[in-house]
């Protein structure tokens, strides 16, 4: 009797879990963190990037195939979440903000400073997570799949196709953008002083000398990604080779770019340890919160294949 009534809560539980998470999911894939450590918390929201198994973009330079559901910020990381996090460091590794404040995107720093922002996020500290740090500050191997299992859902630096498919592809239709703007037309961008209508923070006959704030950076992606093209260039975490260095990869562009910049077809690079007032990022997360409707299929499964084989 007892062994039945605990089957019977198995599946239960199983079922209002796998009822409340698709009906989750299908209500947005959009969704805010809130991420806390140690009494600072750190609110960041997200897309869904879905339709796992996409092929390259094939009339570009073939980027962009990601075999798995994964999330990215809707937007850049922004000053005040960098100012957060850099107090909160408790190893003093992360340098002051940079040249811009408030919600405007966080730049200036290194693309290890980057990695070592989302160790903190996944972890609380800026050693662990995805990736390893050495006593200089600097990344020395990169373990998405041992975060994961040690912590769950891990925060990460996109790789260049997770950046990609985020900013140029759209899943409804099965086709590659030209800009990040869910179009092949050439974006407006920034046309004089005080411009407030365009599709995205670049020079199109005026430089406004800076980046907009995070969320008012222009139109959106097809995945609902604001700011991807223009505003200020963005690490990826993809090593760049065939070039001598440790250079990772650069997407989008900035507010000072011209309209072809934003292309899919461009990408630029810049040293690891390298900064500047133009040079921000945004956050990838994996995996996905789809995880759980899988485990909950999972549980239900086996509750009802144990209630059928007591039946039996």
């Amino acid at each position: 009797m007892i062994r039945s009534r605990i089957l019977k809560a198995t599946v239960g539980v199983a079922s209002s879990l796998l009822s409340m998470t698709v009906a989750t999911l299908l209500m947005s894939t959009a969704h805010a963190d809130s991420i806390e450590h140690g009494g600072t918390t750190i609110d960041m929201d997200f897309v869904t990037v879905g339709n796992p198994g996409n092929d390259d973009d094939t009339h570009g330079d073939g980027y962009g195939a990601v075999g798995y559901t994964y999330r990215i910020g809707t937007y850049e990381v922004t000053d005040d979440q960098w100012f957060s996090v850099s107090n909160a460091d408790q190893n003093d590794l992360l340098n002051a903000p940079g040249a811009w404040g408030g919600l405007q995107p966080a730049a200036g720093m290194s693309w290890h400073e980057a990695a070592m922002f989302c160790n903190w996020l996944t972890s609380g500290n800026v050693l662990n997570g995805a990736y390893a740090i050495d006593s200089n500050g600097k990344v020395t191997t990169i373990d998405r799949a041992g975060a994961v299992s040690t912590h769950g859902a891990v925060y990460v630096i996109p790789t260049e196709n997770e950046w990609y498919k985020a900013a140029y592809y759209d899943g409804g239709v099965d086709t590659y953008y030209d800009y990040p703007t869910g179009s092949d037309l050439v974006p407006d961008g920034i046309d004089s002083s005080g411009d407030t209508v365009f599709d995205a923070v670049f020079d199109d006959g005026y430089n406004q000398g800076g980046p907009n704030d995070v969320n008012n950076a222009g139109v959106l992606s097809a995945y609902d990604t604001m700011g991807q093209g223009g505003n200020v260039w963005e690490w990826n975490e993809t090593y760049r080779d065939s070039v001598g260095g440790d250079l990772r990869i650069l997407r989008g562009g900035d507010w000072e770019a011209e309209d072809w910049v934003l292309a899919a077809s461009v990408r630029s690079d810049n040293d690891s340890e390298g900064s500047a007032n133009y040079i921000g990022f945004r956050v990838a997360s994996v995996p996905e919160p789809t995880s759980l409707a899988l485990l909950a299929v999972g549980l239900l499964g086996w509750g009802l294949a144990a209630r059928r084989r007591r039946r039996q």
